[in-house]
């Protein structure tokens, strides 16, 4: 099972990806149903709901609480609201503080030690953030779903 923080991180490096090519917030909205208590679950089936779900290797739960640990630790942005019905968060954007752990890496030692500890994911001395980038989102960039 892949740790949530892992799954945040692969995320924020998928928002940053897209961010970068649209140069607006996501203007995708995200719905995790939740009826009556039950489990939470995406709703709905385009793209970028596949996607964000391949990244969470099918878990709904764990990409909830992926966006959830990112949106506490202020590296994105959203509108959020939530209903009887479940969650919703629409025009995600990378946050300055999200941009500045992700293109910290190139930094220094210490940047990438705290992008290290806030992500699960261990940094090699000499990755940029194109190499981060394919090494943890690689299988996306091949299907074509960034």
């Amino acid at each position: 099972m892949k740790p949530i923080k892992k799954i945040a991180g692969e995320l924020l490096l998928y928002f940053y990806t897209l961010q970068r090519k649209q140069g607006i917030p996501i203007a995708e909205h995200v719905r995790f149903k939740n009826h009556w208590g039950g489990p939470i679950s995406v709703t709905g089936d385009g793209s970028f709901e596949k996607t964000i779900l391949k990244i969470g290797n099918g878990s709904d739960i764990d990409v909830f609480n992926a966006i959830n640990y990112l949106l506490e630790k202020n590296f994105i942005d959203c509108k959020a609201s939530t209903d009887t019905g479940g969650y919703s968060y629409i025009w995600l954007k990378v946050s300055a503080f999200g941009i500045d752990i992700i293109e910290g890496i190139e930094r220094s030692k210490e940047a990438k030690n705290e992008f290290s500890v806030n992500f699960n994911i261990k940094l090699a001395d000499n990755i940029n953030i194109d190499s981060l980038i394919k090494n943890e989102l690689g299988s996306l960039i091949k299907a074509s779903l960034i």
